[in-house]
């Protein structure tokens, strides 16, 4: 297993641990309360990753950087390892 694997599985155990925790302390509405959190909170990420992704695009149009093979192979690399990373969504609009 890859480190990046490995760091992401011992996140999501690390995170369920945590749930199970808050369930046990708090009952079901703590757990509720957890997962709702959570999930707000990577809705929250996305649209920040969405809007930076939006706003470089931007930058990179009103520059004139479009025709820069170097500056847009940069900027797909990072795209691909959002996506890859699941921070964003494979069908978002290609630049």
């Amino acid at each position: 297993m890859s480190e990046e694997g490995k760091k992401e599985n011992l996140l999501d155990k690390l995170n369920n641990a945590f749930i199970d925790f808050v369930g046990g302390a708090f009952g079901e509405s703590g757990k509720e309360f957890i997962e709702d959190t959570s999930e707000k909170i990577k809705e929250f990420s996305s649209q920040s990753i969405k809007q930076f992704m939006e706003f470089s695009d931007t930058v990179i149009d009103n520059l004139k950087l479009k025709d820069n093979e170097q500056v847009m192979k940069m900027r797909d690399s990072v795209e691909d390892l959002l996506k890859q990373a699941g921070l964003l969504e494979e069908d978002e609009e290609e630049f």
